[in-house]
């Protein structure tokens, strides 16, 4: 009888040691859209949020945000912004993204090199709000699951910026 007593405390810990493993978010506090909607200062467009996508972060460095990824889908670009940012001044931001894993070990995963992109045109014309340009990386997420990426940007000696949010990597 006394056996039986110890399975509650026994569930108890396993759950806490081994939190969710399988195909689904099952508990991964993916970065939902804010009750206030992020707006980007002036110059920049104000982004509408979709089920898909949504702009995250502060006028100091934001993103748009994916919370949801689909694993090995390679060459995956993440813009990233900041206001009176200048593509033409610093064509090598001092930009850097870690990633890692929130639901089981895995090792960090860094990002590629990055590098700013200059205004986006149409009939060669600049879209408006896209005058200053951005800053750009890349990420490899190596297995599904729920990941915690984190943007380091240095603006200048002494500062960082940094900016977080957690996604979920379906196979």
């Amino acid at each position: 009888m006394q056996s039986r007593a110890w399975l509650p405390v026994i569930l108890l810990i396993l759950t806490a040691c081994f939190p969710a493993f399988g195909s689904d978010e099952g508990g991964c506090p993916t970065t939902k859209v804010p009750e206030t909607p992020f707006i980007p200062p002036p110059p920049h467009r104000p982004r509408s949020a979709t089920n898909k996508s949504f702009l995250y972060g502060t006028p100091e460095l934001w993103t748009i945000v994916y919370p949801r990824w689909t694993l090995h889908r390679s060459g995956r670009k993440l813009p990233f912004f900041r206001r009176d940012f200048d593509w033409e001044k610093e064509n090598d931001p001092r930009l850097s993204l870690v990633a890692r894993r929130l639901d089981a070990p895995a090792p960090l995963v860094w990002s590629a090199w990055a590098n700013s992109g200059g205004p986006s045109y149409r009939d060669d014309v600049i879209i408006p709000g896209t005058d200053n340009g951005f800053m750009v990386t890349g990420i490899d997420i190596p297995t599904s699951g729920c990941w915690e990426i984190s943007a380091h940007y240095f603006p200048e000696r002494g500062r960082v910026r940094t900016l977080s949010y957690t996604v979920w990597v379906e196979p």
